[in-house]
């Protein structure tokens, strides 16, 4: 839209300079480097021509171009306006009546300025209401796009709020998918743990029961080694004993034999001496010797204790 205006007013600036100049627009346009269309050449021409026409009726402006155009003309008017008063009042000061002729070109100008003024008014007063449509279009044209704006940004954050909710949802069955698999670790770990244990405990009966076995069987080895020793201090108490036996009866015999022999010493002696027999003692086999006691048996070994 901006750039549509600047063409606009280009063209019509060009137009107006060549009608300064003399130059046809066609030409004017081309110097210019061509910066309007063939339409827009010939709608600023039209509008350039009717502005002129209308300026020189002395008819406010009927549009932007025209407004534009008769300002530059009463600027290019005021220019001449005040070189003409200033060669007038040159020439009047030249003259008899310096004062009147000085009055009457002043007046003239007063009234030309007056109406120079009025003219630039009325194509201001175009050029605002040219601005206000403007403006309201451009307000216009601003409200549409930030009702579009908004429908857009509306878009977005509906599409947003969507993805979110998608995002959130996702993030849920994710998080419960952990739940799930952290609660299966969790039974899967005291499945785990329980067998672990149960294997614990059946380690530790087979250790109680090797114990208990390797302790049974130290006991009946200990069992049998006492059971050989007392075996062994009987059959030696039996030997001690079968040993004194046999010197008891050894050393009997011996005291038997040296009294028989004493005996019958004593009845040779007895026969040869007195010529009448003496009682004979009594043998060692019947009676056993003074003083001499039987040999007791040996009391067998206690029997082990456990």
């Amino acid at each position: 839209m901006h750039g549509g205006r600047l063409r606009q007013v280009l063209a019509t600036t060009l137009v107006l300079a060549a009608a300064l100049a003399g130059t046809p627009p066609a030409a004017a346009e081309m110097s210019g480097g061509g910066q309007a269309s063939t339409a827009n050449r010939a709608s600023a021409a039209s509008q350039a021509s009717a502005a002129s026409q209308a300026s020189i009726a002395g008819r406010a402006p009927a549009n932007v171009v025209e407004a534009r155009t008769a300002l530059a003309a009463i600027e290019r008017e005021r220019a001449e306006a005040a070189a003409r008063l200033r060669a007038d009042e040159a020439e009047c000061r030249q003259r008899v009546l310096v004062n009147d002729c000085l009055q009457r070109v002043r007046e003239r100008e007063r009234r030309q300025a007056q109406a120079l003024k009025d003219r630039e008014a009325a194509a201001r007063a175009v050029l605002r209401e040219q601005e206000a449509r403007e403006d309201n279009r451009a307000r216009a044209e601003a409200a549409a796009r930030a009702e579009d704006q908004g429908a857009e940004q509306r878009r977005r954050e509906e599409a947003t709020a969507r993805q979110q909710r998608r995002l959130a949802e996702h993030r849920a069955q994710e998080e419960q998918r952990a739940a799930r698999e952290a609660r299966r670790a969790g039974e899967a770990e005291a499945a785990r743990a329980r067998q672990a244990e149960r294997e614990a405990d059946a380690a530790r009966r087979r250790a109680q029961v090797g114990e208990r076995q390797a302790q049974a069987a130290e006991r009946a080895a200990r069992h049998e080694r006492k059971l050989r020793e007392v075996e062994r201090r009987n059959a030696e108490r039996d030997r001690n004993a079968a040993q004194r036996r046999d010197q008891a009866l050894r050393r009997d015999a011996e005291r038997q034999a040296r009294a028989a022999a004493a005996a019958e010493r004593q009845t040779r002696a007895a026969t040869t001496g007195q010529g009448h027999a003496v009682p004979a003692p009594p043998t060692p086999s019947t009676a056993p010797a003074a003083g001499a006691t039987p040999a007791a048996a040996p009391a067998p070994a206690a029997a082990p204790k456990d």
